[in-house]
């Protein structure tokens, strides 16, 4: 956390918890998220943020058999 302060002078960084939401519920949150955009066929990644080559939908569905 001081290492990212100190990359960005001038803006708050803080823990989600700071605000109100434990980071288990941020990371099951996110893990949700990244569900429903696989999900959708919508790609989640940010090739801006990775340096991947293009945007892709991460992961699959593998429903189970009855």
């Amino acid at each position: 956390m001081a290492r990212l302060a100190a990359l960005l002078p001038g803006t708050e960084v803080t823990t989600t918890d700071a605000v109100g939401i434990s980071g288990d519920d941020m990371e099951a949150l996110a893990f949700a998220w990244l569900a429903w955009r696989t999900l959708a066929g919508l790609p989640g990644n940010l090739p801006s943020v990775t340096g991947a080559s293009q945007e892709t939908v991460l992961g699959a569905i593998f429903p189970a058999n009855p």
